[in-house]
């Protein structure tokens, strides 16, 4: 008899157990001993790792599959309803009090169309049934009277054994995580070993700056190593070409849709997958597993031609079974119907500012923190006497954004979220002159990234907010009239307290021990600019 037979003989006859005596051994042989077997005997079970065991409660069967390699008291088990017209293919865990959440198993096994990851199993209405009920994590459901095919319930058994392998080593690695402070330690650690000379601060604020939003953006001028610092963070949290978590993708000048990213149709009438396409679909497959995009030089071409519809489907963020998704990303086509940006995705992009290539607009400003790298240490061979440098398991679930809405945040972080908002509507009441001021978005992300990076103790309330004034507020600012001019003047006095005369030289180097230092030396930059070419720019070459 095949699998599919010998499941169904058990659900039909089950609830003859209790009558004559022959048919009660010829039921318990079946349910111990003949359905073991039959699932000894697939392909994808290996008999010296798994311990398969058929058991019956007080009114329903079930069969048990544990690795006895494998410290869990998570499992895969058949269970069949009291009625005997269900059947259920579960991961599950164990009847100790104190086991696994159930939010955990979902959280890090991967979504699939035909997985249920829901609280609707109905097993029946005995108080054993209910407590099964109560630990099962995801399922699929059968009905007996159209039970899928035996080779459709060998192909879903192998897909939950690997959905269950793929939980214990994930959320064994995740139990392991290191804290914030000390994952940033690694991660500089790391690329110093690399021969890349970064200060701790600014790798912790690229850190958090990815946990706040899974998008930022590395410029500054040639040579100073923005793509090779993509890489390496990527490299440091365990994402890398050779696992295929990492992917590296120039941009070209000619993109002008999303078509040249995400794929298009050839002329055979073949779909050819872009890069994007694919590393978004393995992480959404491996949702514990961080995955890094990098967009080397991705202002080539115009970022609103070809990002567009990715920036769109960032916006729509939101908390669902616990997991943060956004809207699908090709609503309504027949393939790709189920693709979002995942969370777990991260998205860092590299840019010069020359006459090759385009300005950014508002509207991209807005969604990332632009991270600006213009400090180079040619005399530092520290490294060379290190070894090679160690990756680290540093999980999703850790440089995962914990905020979506700021109401995520509100009850825990009342107090910090206020004192931003404060020092925010100081900076509106400058920027409104201009029509610059900040909105909702600005705010929340600016109050997310303060959160992690004070919590963290990384930084004090004054530093973390000195890094979003230099990376949310100044590049929203441009051009040749007086009112940006004497905007610059005003956002100068707000960072250090001191009122600007013609001495700027002075001014910038008393700046190093005012309130916010680094935005003070940034402004004074763009003033400079302005006197010598009558326009300014965040960015450093757009005027030579």
């Amino acid at each position: 008899m095949s699998l599919r037979e010998r499941l169904l003989y058990v659900a039909e006859h089950y609830k003859q157990m209790g009558g004559d005596v022959l048919v009660k051994h010829e039921i318990e042989n079946m349910l111990t001993r003949r359905l073991p077997i039959s699932l000894y005997r697939l392909e994808h079970i290996n008999r010296e790792e798994m311990r398969i065991s058929g058991q019956h409660a007080e009114t329903f069967p079930y069969v048990t599959l544990a690795n006895k390699n494998i410290e869990s008291d998570v499992m895969v088990a058949y269970l069949f309803s009291e009625d005997g017209q269900r059947i259920y293919l579960v991961m599950m865990r164990g009847d100790s009090e104190e086991g696994t959440d159930l939010k955990d198993i979902r959280f890090f096994t991967p979504e699939h169309a035909r997985v249920l990851k829901d609280n609707h199993i109905i097993i029946g209405t005995s108080m054993e049934a209910k407590s099964f009920e109560d630990r099962v994590a995801l399922y699929l459901p059968y009905n007996i009277a159209d039970l899928p095919s035996n080779d459709q319930l060998q192909d879903d058994l192998h897909l939950l054994l690997s959905m269950h392998e793929q939980y214990i080593k994930t959320y064994g690695m995740s139990k392991e995580m290191l804290g914030d402070k000390d994952a940033i330690v690694h991660i500089h650690e790391f690329i110093r070993k690399s021969g890349f000379t970064y200060e701790r601060h600014d790798i912790a604020n690229a850190y958090f700056a990815l946990k706040t939003k899974p998008f930022i953006v590395l410029s500054g001028m040639s040579g100073t190593g923005k793509t090779k610092l993509a890489q390496l963070l990527a490299d440091s949290i365990g994402a890398t070409i050779e696992n295929g978590r990492q992917v590296l993708i120039p941009v070209r000048p000619d993109w002008h849709d999303s078509s040249d990213l995400l794929g298009y149709i050839d002329l055979r009438g073949d779909f050819r997958r872009g890069s994007f396409l694919s590393i978004m679909q393995q992480a959404i497959q491996h949702p514990a597993y961080t995955y890094v995009a990098i967009l080397d030089e991705m202002n080539l071409a115009r970022v609103e031609h070809y990002f567009s519809d990715i920036l769109s489907v960032m916006e729509s963020r939101s908390w669902s079974k616990g997991k943060i998704k956004t809207a699908p990303l090709f609503p309504g086509h027949k393939m790709f119907r189920d693709i979002y940006l995942p969370s777990n995705l991260l998205i860092i992009g590299t840019i010069n500012m020359d006459e090759t290539t385009h300005g950014f607009s508002q509207k991209l400003l807005d969604r990332t923190n632009t991270i600006e790298l213009n400090k180079i240490q040619l005399d530092s061979f520290d490294f060379l006497d290190d070894r090679d440098p160690a990756q680290h398991g540093i999980q999703n679930v850790q440089i995962q954004s914990q905020y979506v809405h700021l109401k995520d945040a509100y009850v825990e972080h009342a107090e910090l979220i206020h004192e931003v908002t404060n020092e925010l509507l100081t900076v509106n009441e400058m920027l409104i002159e201009v029509d610059l001021q900040i909105g909702y978005r600005v705010r929340d992300e600016i109050c997310f990234y303060l959160i992690y990076a004070v919590k963290s103790g990384m930084f004090t309330f004054d530093q973390a907010f000195d890094f979003q004034i230099l990376q949310k507020v100044l590049p929203r600012i441009s051009g040749s009239d007086g009112y940006t001019f004497d905007l610059l003047k005003n956002l100068y006095y707000y960072c250090t307290n001191t009122l600007l005369d013609d001495e700027f030289e002075t001014a910038v180097v008393n700046a190093d021990g005012m309130r916010f230092p680094k935005s003070a030396r940034k402004i004074m930059e763009m003033m400079r600019r302005f006197e010598v070419y009558g326009y300014t720019s965040f960015w450093i070459n757009t005027v030579r």
